[in-house]
């Protein structure tokens, strides 16, 4: 059984598949905006995540928070049950219980069995971009303009739909392998996607030497700490204005209390999780900078 599909049929596990807006060409007035997902950055390349990098770990996070609730229920109802019947009613219980967690569980196992991200590059000195492929999960390499990038309907949140930028080999109609990178973005289904077409135009202005390029504000962690964490998982709100930086840190804080799950999970995943590891003729191409340490 392919455990991926599965959890993409029970909707745990999202990811675009399919091109379904073409990026437009970039106007005069077009802005473009940087991806927050940039982990270096030189006169030569860019190294990014996917864009499911910041997701990372929410299925691991939910299963450290269900095993505290078996536990407890177990040493419950074990201090108060005597007969044999109700041993076997409390079995029961549990076991429907694991059957209803079972797709969390085998996503936290995807989760720490795979690297927690897979880097993209794109180099402009050679011309080429530099992926982990989606459907073996090998590093591979092409030209970059020999793909095509699309905004991908990821799925749904409670808000709105999610999208991310993709890139796309095709084979005439069909998708040959595909490579996200950038961030995941919320957008109601019928509003314009310009804000995942920035992401590209940023990507697009460094590749092509453009003058209005500009270098990212910051950097991010693949190997954050638990604050840095908290800062993937809870984006927060700076601007000038001390008020609203006043209430977003509540927000913020607020949030990390009730999401302090999915933050462990993150935290554990990329802390711990395997190095991705590029080839030989990959690393000699663009410098040993792309091997995340």
């Amino acid at each position: 059984m392919n455990i991926e599909k599965y959890l993409r049929v029970t909707g745990l596990t999202k990811t675009g598949n399919y091109p379904d807006i073409i990026i437009p060409a970039k106007k005069e007035e077009c802005i473009s905006i940087s991806p927050q997902t940039i982990f270096y950055i030189n006169d030569d390349y860019i190294l990014l995540g996917d864009a499911g990098f910041r997701e990372r770990g929410m299925l691991l996070g939910l299963s450290i928070l269900l095993m505290p609730v078996v536990i407890a229920m177990c040493s419950f109802f074990g201090y108060y049950m005597f007969s044999v019947k109700a041993y076997i009613a409390f079995a029961f219980v549990v076991l429907f219980i694991l059957f209803l967690s079972h797709p969390y569980i085998l996503g936290a196992w995807i989760e720490i069995t795979r690297v927690p991200v897979s880097p993209v590059v794109f180099n402009r000195r050679t011309g080429k971009v530099y992926f982990f492929s989606d459907k073996d999960h090998q590093p591979k390499q092409r030209p970059w303009t020999d793909c095509l990038y699309a905004v991908a309907y990821k799925g749904r949140s409670i808000t709105a739909c999610q999208y991310e930028l993709r890139g796309f080999l095709m084979d005439g109609h069909r998708v040959e392998d595909s490579f996200s990178f950038g961030d995941t973005v919320l957008e109601m289904k019928e509003a314009p996607k310009n804000e995942v077409f920035y992401l590209f135009y940023y990507i697009q202005a460094f590749m092509e030497y453009d003058n209005e390029f500009e270098q990212p504000p910051k950097l991010m962690s693949w190997r954050p700490s638990l604050a840095e964490s908290a800062r993937h998982t809870i984006p927060r709100l700076i601007t000038d204005n001390s008020a609203i930086n006043f209430l977003s840190t509540v927000f913020y804080r607020t949030m990390c209390v009730f999401f302090s799950w999915q933050i462990l999970g993150h935290y554990f995943i990329c802390r711990y999780g395997k190095v991705p590891q590029w080839s030989q003729e990959i690393i000699d191409e663009c410098g040993e900078d792309i091997v995340l340490k």
